[in-house]
């Protein structure tokens, strides 16, 4: 009988697809040449969420962990996320701590930035690798936060370090806006969800499902995932979205060890899906692919809609109501008046 700890099958299995091979490649390309070169050097990794960007820096990094000597703590990369709208106070803090450096909430936005590069130069960093990079940008303002992109352009150069930022297409516009930045830039690495149209990809997409099925199987009685009818399934209840498949997966064992059971059916798959997946309610018509009625024909309007399943929906624009000139009249009076 399968146990709690089957629930992490998911979360241990990393499974180097084209793209994420090419991306790992990449960046383990800029780390080997870090040392050498005179000028710091940046890479970004962008795609859709789900696509794996964030796994491709925890896989890198998990390569290059810290070490201790005699000379004390070597950490030869930085890997930090982005805090929520950021400044350079929060951005430092968060780096700080992933140094493991203490009171990293104390001092000042110099004092930070002073402690962040010196510990930098003694622990030996060679690489910051910063995920969530669209956090540079807000969308709903269309601001860029220019501080603090000079500030970690301006710390990359006096550390000489590689600089990898991961993060949603958004991001782009941090780079492009900023020419420093922009020049130390190598051209970006894309990571896209799977098209089940592209028949490389698709064989990718059946390739990631029947690695999980390996290991998975271990453990419980289930479908054969990688059969080319269950695949079609799965993508149209992820819309190739790795992050997706993984959530959808997760749920199924989760749901199964918490009633004691050492089988997934498709019925239980059909469970997990409506569980795990936010479907937007603005993308009618998302198919049950796991349901036993289910009709497998592969419908070119389908895939259009599934495609779209893990995007973000633009909010409606609110109309400004124009002032009458009585109104403007009274507020002004009322301004004079204070």
């Amino acid at each position: 009988m399968a146990n709690n700890s089957s629930t992490t099958i998911v979360e241990r299995i990393v499974i180097p697809h084209t793209a994420f091979a090419e991306a790992e490649q990449q960046i383990e390309r800029c780390f080997t040449f870090s040392a050498d070169k005179s000028d710091a050097e940046g890479l970004a990794i962008v795609g859709e969420s789900g696509t794996g960007k964030t796994s491709v820096l925890k896989s890198f990094q998990s390569k290059h962990l810290p070490t201790r000597s005699s000379d004390g703590m070597e950490v030869p990369i930085l890997c930090a996320s982005v805090p929520s709208t950021p400044t350079v106070k929060s951005l430092a803090g968060v780096m700080l701590e992933a140094l493991g450096a203490t009171d990293c909430e104390r001092g000042t936005e110099n004092e930070k930035s002073r402690r962040l590069r010196i510990l930098m130069k003694n622990t030996g960093t060679r690489m910051v690798m910063i995920d969530e990079f669209q956090h540079f940008y807000d969308r709903g303002t269309r601001k860029i936060m220019h501080h603090v992109a000079d500030w970690l352009k301006l710390l990359i150069d006096d550390t000489r370090t590689t600089l990898v930022v991961a993060g949603l297409p958004s991001c782009r516009v941090v780079i492009d806006q900023n020419e420093q930045l922009a020049r130390r830039f190598l051209a970006p690495v894309q990571l896209s969800r799977f098209s089940w149209r592209n028949l490389e990809q698709r064989g990718q997409f059946i390739a990631i499902l029947k690695a999980f099925h390996k290991a998975i199987a271990k453990e419980y009685d289930v479908p054969q995932f990688f059969s080319e009818q269950m695949a079609f399934r799965f993508y149209l209840a992820t819309g190739g979205l790795i992050g997706y498949l993984s959530k959808l997966l997760r749920q199924a064992l989760r749901n199964a060890t918490a009633e004691n059971r050492s089988a997934i059916s498709l019925g239980d798959l059909d469970v997990a899906h409506r569980q795990a997946i936010w479907a937007n309610e603005t993308l009618p018509g998302l198919p049950r692919p796991f349901d036993h009625g289910f009709q497998l024909v592969e419908d070119a309007d389908m895939l259009d809609r599934v495609g779209k399943i893990g995007t973000t929906t633009a909010l409606p624009e609110v109309p400004r109501m124009r002032k009458s000139r009585q109104q403007r009249e009274s507020i002004n009076s009322s301004l004079v008046a204070r």
